[in-house]
């Protein structure tokens, strides 16, 4: 059994495993949400494998695949049989079934290695592993924002070239150098407000076990504590097939290595162990982009913060990095073997006001230009539950909070169990703690999950999540309630081949059409079933096929859409070339039927785009091994809507039945 779980590990790809991964949370996340964090992450413990004999946990919970349970019982089995003497043994460990073990181990080792205890200045310089990755991409069809020369006109001032270069120096478990460095499709590269060079640029050093000082980062960071509804900057999981992750695993500090240009902080941070005792404090400023209303006192005023990152219009530049944001705080957390809890207090002060626009789903927003969050947090694990949950308040205003469980009822069952109620006046700027909302705010709800595996080829999941609005929302002028309803049948017959059954119930309220002067909401009811088959035809070559159907309804609007993909995927265990096309056919009746697919890219790359209207889209991603350590990728999509003449809108309009983009990316390893 060990040889033939071997055999199909060394034979599954590791772009599928992450794109598999990716596709759980992105139902959840916007259409161009940034990745590359986690990806990265994934990525990293391919090329340095966690050791089963070494860890305590931690880095096992930032592959985000395991329970908080699971990870218990990795390390009680070590502490009960002695020693992993192979990373297959996990299959004895109670509660990992067989499709999470094979999931798991491309990510663990238990080789012994060294961890250059000792190491001089000099050594910190010649001992680490280069990483260079250079990508450009462009859409190539010209849009109407590039065609605009009148300058009293919104325009976008620079070229539809998009440049990322991304440079790590990583000495394992010691020492990682971080740099990236961004330009988006119509901003201005090395002239007007960025005459230096990139819009973006990110970097850090980061140091761990350094004494007592467990991490310590220099420039820009992620930290992740308790439920994320104080703090938690960086990637989250929503909810999705992996129900554990309702339950966040909060990391702690950690280097900020993406390219999102809002959700992370710039300065300093450490964390000092003492005993059982972890001291983080921390201090971030750096400048934000906010919509500028007007000047009081010598003071701006601001309506809100724009987090999207983009500056191309004359309007985006005027509100580009014009608020300064200061932060200090500092978090402190105990834990034994089967209690953690912590506590994070920190104050912000921006550099101007905000003073929301007036409008009733406001009343209750930020308002000012200084704000106080605190919050005490905990997970408890007794015999087969884990216990965990947080307490927040945003001082002057309003509490959140949840609270829930995770528990193993049988070797086959288990079960997750959440409340939460996070109060209308609840503030706080990074905050990613569960929710059907964007934010933690305005919101109650009850989380329920079940995992159910009755064999070894046969994987059910379900949840229902119930949840209330007890203020108004943007474009829901009234309180409001919802469900959403999902459950999942994954069959898995042989290494070779597997089928995915899905489907999924949403309902939320919605404003109404305006036909009459008397304001109404209405329900909106989304229904969405999958099905998918893969197969792998040999260890080079397999192939995927999915069919998706989407009812959309609201009031008297019934709207229907479907789609349909065939994928071809190439990656012999030698060779130079591998890669993989995707063709696609969908028919929808309007947006509001729209379907979201992940479609494989270039490495680190993620791209989730929408179907919808009538037509086909097609794309090929190709990678070339040059030589050791020198890899190429090139990818080319391609959209066609026959019923069309025009495609996107605004400055995003192209004249045309055709939208296609390419991308080219180099890697250098050394």
């Amino acid at each position: 059994m060990f040889l033939s779980i071997g055999s199909s590990v060394r034979a599954q790809t590791n772009d599928m495993l992450i794109e598999q991964l990716v596709e759980s949370m992105a139902d959840e996340l916007p259409e161009d949400f940034d990745y590359t964090e986690l990806v990265e992450k994934w990525n990293y413990y391919l090329r340095h494998p966690i050791d089963l004999n070494k860890t305590e946990g931690k880095e096992l919970g930032e592959l985000q695949l395991l329970s908080p349970l699971q990870i218990a019982a990795i390390i009680d089995h070590r502490k009960v049989a002695g020693n992993y003497q192979m990373v297959y043994e996990l299959q004895a460990v109670n509660g990992l079934h067989l499709e999470l073990v094979r999931l798991l181990l491309p990510f663990v080792k238990v080789t012994e290695t060294s961890d250059l205890k000792g190491m001089e200045i000099s050594d910190y310089l010649t001992e680490g592993k280069h990483d260079l990755m250079i990508r450009y991409g462009r859409i190539l069809e010209k849009q109407r924002g590039y065609t605009i020369t009148d300058p009293t006109r919104s325009r976008y001032l620079g070229s539809a070239d998009r440049l990322f270069i991304r440079y790590r120096y990583v000495i394992p478990q010691n020492l990682q150098l971080s740099i990236n460095m961004k330009k988006d499709a119509g901003e201005q590269f090395f002239r007007g407000a960025q005459r230096y060079g990139f819009d973006f640029y990110s970097g850090s050093i980061y140091l761990q076990k350094q004494k007592n000082w467990e991490h310590i980062v220099l420039g820009d960071y992620n930290l992740q504590f308790g439920q994320g509804l104080a703090i938690w900057t960086g990637m989250r999981f929503g909810k999705g097939a992996l129900v554990q992750h309702v339950a966040r695993q909060g990391i702690g500090l950690r280097p900020y290595t993406s390219s999102n240009e809002f959700s992370f902080f710039r300065g300093v941070a450490a964390t000092y162990l003492f005993r059982k005792m972890a001291i983080t404090p921390f201090i971030s400023y750096k400048k934000l982009s906010a919509t500028f209303q007007d000047s009081v006192n010598g003071r701006g005023t601001f309506s809100s913060i724009i987090e999207s990152g983009l500056h191309r219009t004359p309007n985006e530049l005027n509100n580009r990095h014009n608020l300064g944001q200061l932060i200090l705080g500092t978090n402190m957390q105990y834990q034994t073997k089967s209690l953690t809890w912590g506590a994070n207090i920190y104050h912000t002060t921006l550099g101007g006001m905000i003073i929301p626009r007036p409008l009733l789903y406001n009343q209750h927003t930020f308002a000012g230009r200084k704000l106080t969050n605190s919050s005490v947090y905990y997970n408890y694990t007794l015999h087969n539950v884990y216990f965990y949950g947080e307490l927040a308040h945003s001082l002057g205003s309003g509490i959140a909070y949840n609270s829930g469980l995770i528990t193993s009822l049988s070797h086959d069952l288990s079960i997750v169990l959440q409340y939460r109620n996070y109060q209308k006046n609840y503030h706080a700027f990074y905050n990613q703690a569960i929710s059907e909302g964007s934010n933690a705010f305005n919101e109650k709800g009850f989380y329920t999950g079940l995992i159910f595996q009755p064999s070894k080829q046969l994987l059910w999941v379900v949840y229902a999540d119930y949840f209330n609005f007890p203020w108004f929302k943007y474009r829901v002028d009234a309180p409001s309630d919802g469900q959403d309803l999902f459950s999942q049948l994954t069959f898995t017959p042989n290494k070779e081949s597997k089928l995915l059954m899905r489907y999924r119930f949403r309902n939320k309220a919605e404003n109404g059409d305006l036909t009459s002067h008397i304001a109404t909401v209405e329900e909106v009811k989304r229904q969405q079933i999958r099905l998918e088959f893969q197969f792998k035809l040999n260890k080079s070559m397999g192939w995927r096929n999915r069919a998706e159907f989407v009812q959309y309804r609201k009031a008297s609007v019934k709207e229907k859409g479907y789609l349909f993909y065939q994928d071809v995927i190439y990656k012999p265990m030698k060779g130079a070339f591998s890669g993989n096309i995707r063709l696609a056919f969908f028919h929808t009746d309007s947006y509001n039927a729209r379907i979201y697919a992940f479609e494989n890219d270039v490495l680190y790359a993620s791209s989730f785009p929408f179907y919808s209207d009538k037509g086909f889209r097609y794309y090929t991603n190709v990678r070339y091994k040059v030589s050791r350590g020198l890899d190429l990728w090139c990818r080319y999509a391609c959209s066609y809507y026959p019923s069309l003449d025009g495609l996107g809108s605004g400055l995003d309009t192209i004249e045309g039945k055709h939208k296609s983009e390419i991308k080219l990316q180099m890697r250098l390893q050394f």
